[in-house]
């Protein structure tokens, strides 16, 4: 970044100046920042003007993260002389930096008008068009580069960075490795490499790339909080536990990790441990809502119900991994009397959600109707035919925008209820089937499964819709069920919601599986269908999906398997949420087929005893 110095009025000055200015780069080159600055500052008392001086300082102080000052230097600068390319790279630099994107994109645009192939421009202008959401355009800038400068590692690793905000984990994991082949000792490349390979669910592979990273950087924070989220990913959790407790031993004071430590505790539902943990990470960091967020369900799973509920609004943010807040009404409703109030419950999380929140429905329309109000009720679009014949009274409409005029004094997330009407095991009814099926339907479905022959109707869905590697051990295969298959007494009804056809298909060819498909009821769409369907059954055996929350809330005899402990147990052994319900649970380290077994068993003797 060196330049001639324009001319002065005495040769002793220039002279001294010209010193200063050599001092400066000399320190420069060497990554004294510092020193470097104090030289072109002396320069400039001197000579307020001088171009090089001006440039290099600002330089300077944006490598000291002064990026104000550097801000302004670039200013004075490009004032002078407004064609040259790296101080527009260093105004756009620091106008990222404070968070000014849009003007960075255009300060960065220039430095490229001037010169085209101006690589740090380039690369400086990709990563603010990514960090400012413009992925499309991050993603062309950096192929740019890169066929401009094929061997950058750094291009071919920042373009994985694009690609990984964007969701292309693929093509990441190519970048990724590109940037590794140029530069085996790129430390980052294999942090997010094995970043993206998890992302991408290729979990085992992930460990190996983390591995490797490690090797090359065995003390690398970044590097070891990543191995211990992927060997949770891989249910070794004492292991990702003892990896935490190695970066606390490092830093104590750290409370990501003491967060992450805490997840793995839970995991192993020892909770009184991890809710002291939480604890301990929010009193080094109370502003950072995730723990918060953990430490809710912690509290949940342990019984601590009033105290979990308090927290649950950690979930809202803007975090793509939380719940999106809504402010409709004039003001969140937290009890106050409703009289002459409308009222607006809007949902959140998905359909199970919808429907265990749901639960709490007939408890605010008591309260409505105490006081005298209005309750509108917001939902998926393919449950409002449901809700509108289960909450009669009610208005039931999908999410959306209010219409001209109208007034909500009050508003409440749907996952906010429990706060206010379930903050005891006592407060659950002993009674609970809140869901109405269309009894027209439920009637000829249930004609249909009697042609079957005698014997229990059992409605299966073994999985979930997501059965990426990460959740595949949480969940069984539909051989599993085998001892339930081609029998007399028990005939089995799908209720998986996505496309089971082929897996269906195969169960019955192979294993004599024998399950009946609802001909023409799309399960995913007709929710309306799906309550009718399972409200013709004998029983449910789910996985814990939106179907069991559906058979639950209809009253069915459901049994669901899940985690030991799970939040939504609320400290019990039972699913509270569902008094038909039976949660048939294991631990983190026990063989699934274990509860398959115990279900099975249980299902086998209730057909026996139904002849």
């Amino acid at each position: 970044m060196s330049q001639k110095l324009p001319g002065l009025s005495t040769k002793t000055t220039e002279s001294n100046l010209d010193l200063l200015i050599q001092q400066g780069m000399l320190a420069h080159r060497q990554g004294n920042f510092q020193d470097a600055a104090k030289a072109y500052e002396k320069a400039l008392k001197k000579a307020p003007d001088i171009l090089a001086a001006l440039n290099l300082l600002a330089d300077a102080q944006l490598n000291l993260g002064k990026n104000a000052r550097a801000l302004e230097t670039a200013r004075k600068a490009l004032a002078i002389k407004p064609d040259m390319v790296s101080t527009w790279v260093v105004q756009g630099s620091a106008q990222r930096r404070m968070g000014d994107l849009e003007t960075a994109i255009t300060s960065l645009k220039k430095a490229l008008e001037l010169k085209p192939d101006h690589t740090d421009a380039m690369l400086m202008l990709a990563g603010t068009l990514r960090d400012a959401g413009q992925l499309d355009d991050s993603i062309d800038l950096y192929e740019d580069l890169i066929s401009l400068a094929p061997t950058m590692a750094m291009a071919h690793y920042n373009l994985g960075n694009a690609l990984v905000a964007d969701r292309q984990f693929d093509e990441a994991i190519h970048a990724y490795r590109q940037a590794i082949s140029l530069d085996p000792s790129y430390t980052p490349a294999h942090i997010n490499l094995a970043g993206a390979l998890h992302a991408d669910d290729q979990i085992e592979e992930a460990l190996e790339a983390i591995e490797a990273a490690l090797v090359q950087a065995p003390h690398h924070r970044s590097a070891k909080i990543n191995r211990g989220n992927i060997l949770k990913s891989l249910v070794r959790l004492e292991e990702a536990e003892a990896q935490y407790r190695e970066l606390l031993a490092e830093e104590k004071n750290d409370a990501e990790v003491m967060d992450l430590l805490g997840t793995s505790l839970q995991g192993q539902a020892r909770l009184d441990e991890a809710i002291s943990t939480y604890r301990a990470a929010i009193k080094l960091n109370p502003k950072m809502q995730i723990i918060r967020g953990d430490l809710s369900t912690a509290l949940l799973a342990n019984g601590q119900i009033r105290e979990g509920w308090q927290h649950y609004d950690a979930r809202f943010g803007k975090d793509a991994k939380l719940v999106f807040q809504r402010k409709v009404g004039k003001a969140k409703w937290a009890g106050e009397n409703l009289a002459d109030k409308t009222i607006l419950v809007w949902r959140e999380q998905g359909i199970g959600d919808d429907i265990r929140f749901a639960s709490c429905y007939p408890d605010l329309m008591a309260r409505v109707a105490r006081d005298g109000g209005r309750l509108i009720i917001e939902t998926d679009p393919r449950l409002i035919t449901l809700y509108a014949r289960s909450f009669p009274g009610a208005t039931v409409r999908a999410e959306g925008s209010l219409t001209e005029g109208e007034i909500i004094d009050y508003d409440i997330a749907a996952g906010s209820l429990p706060a206010i009407f379930r903050n005891e095991i006592t407060d659950f009814p002993a009674e609970n089937s809140f869901l109405r099926p269309n009894e027209a339907r439920q009637a000829a479905y249930r004609a249909e499964l009697d042609k079957r022959g005698p014997g229990l109707k059992v409605g299966l869905a073994w999985r979930s819709r997501d059965m990426a590697a990460g959740r595949q051990r949480f969940y069984t295969k539909l051989p599993d069920w085998a001892a339930l298959f081609n029998r007399d007494d028990l005939h089995l009804v799908n209720l998986q919601y996505d496309n089971a056809k082929q897996e269906i298909a195969h169960a019955n060819e192979t294993l004599g599986a024998n399950i009946h498909v609802v001909a023409d009821l799309d399960l995913m769409n007709d929710l309306d269908g799906a309550a009718a369907i399972t409200a013709s059954l004998d029983l449910v055996i789910s996985a814990s999906t939106s179907v069991a929350d559906m058979a639950g809330a209809l009253g069915i005899p459901t049994y669901t398997y899940g985690a030991y402990r799970h939040p939504m147990c609320l400290g019990t052994d039972v699913f509270p949420w569902y008094p038909s319900m039976t949660w048939v649970s294991h631990r983190w380290n026990e063989d699934l087929q274990i509860s398959v077994n115990n279900i099975t068993n249980v299902a086998l003797a209730r057909a026996q005893q139904h002849t």
